[in-house]
């Protein structure tokens, strides 16, 4: 507890009140991932994820390690959070996820047909943008190449072209195609809504 005041906390809690609050609030309760997810199922309500998913990535712990990395395969998604909680309490200091009302339909992008015909939008969480060089929602450096931010640029406040037609209508000798596209999506630059 030293050492995470130390490291942390100590600039805010200067004052008795703040320190009180971060310490020995009487409405204070600790979670765990058991409890998280205890206090989820208990809402009625679905677990869609976590806004930081890399952090949630066994591999980024253990990926050097086939071994251990072979051991944890047949984890359930919450034991294997569980793990990372405890493999790595100095990162995972609080939660932060999206829940959802059932019937709750998450879409597969491994499809190049349903990928091509979606309508993707340039995510606002980045910081930078009109730039090539920009922070993604994690404050990570990303360098965009020419089509990736022309691309980005023809999805800002888009609401009707498809990632097709977008891709059509970008002229650059080089096309950034369906692979370029899903790099987009998974670095969480562009949000991809099906289309009817």
């Amino acid at each position: 507890m030293v050492k995470r005041e130390q490291e942390r906390w100590s600039l805010e809690n200067h004052k008795d009140e703040c320190f009180a609050d971060m310490y020995v609030h009487p409405q204070e309760i600790d979670y765990n991932i058991d409890t998280l997810f205890e206090l989820i199922d208990a809402s009625g309500l679905e677990f869609v994820g976590f806004s930081n998913p890399k952090v949630w990535q066994i591999d980024r712990l253990l990926g050097k390690a086939p071994a251990l990395m072979q051991r944890v395969e047949g984890l359930s998604d919450r034991q294997r959070y569980r793990l990372i909680e405890l493999l790595d309490p100095a990162t995972i200091t609080h939660y932060e996820f999206f829940l959802g009302r059932a019937p709750f339909t998450q879409t597969d992008w491994s499809s190049d047909v349903a990928l091509l015909r979606a309508i993707p939008e340039r995510s606002t969480c980045m910081d930078g943008w009109d730039s090539h060089c920009l922070f993604n929602c994690d404050y990570q450096i990303i360098n965009l190449t020419e089509p990736e931010w022309q691309f980005l640029k023809a999805a800002d406040g888009n609401q009707l072209r498809s990632t097709q037609e977008i891709l059509a209508a970008i002229d650059l000798g080089v096309d950034l195609g369906v692979v370029g596209v899903r790099s987009l999506l998974e670095k969480q630059l562009i949000l991809l809504t099906p289309k009817g």
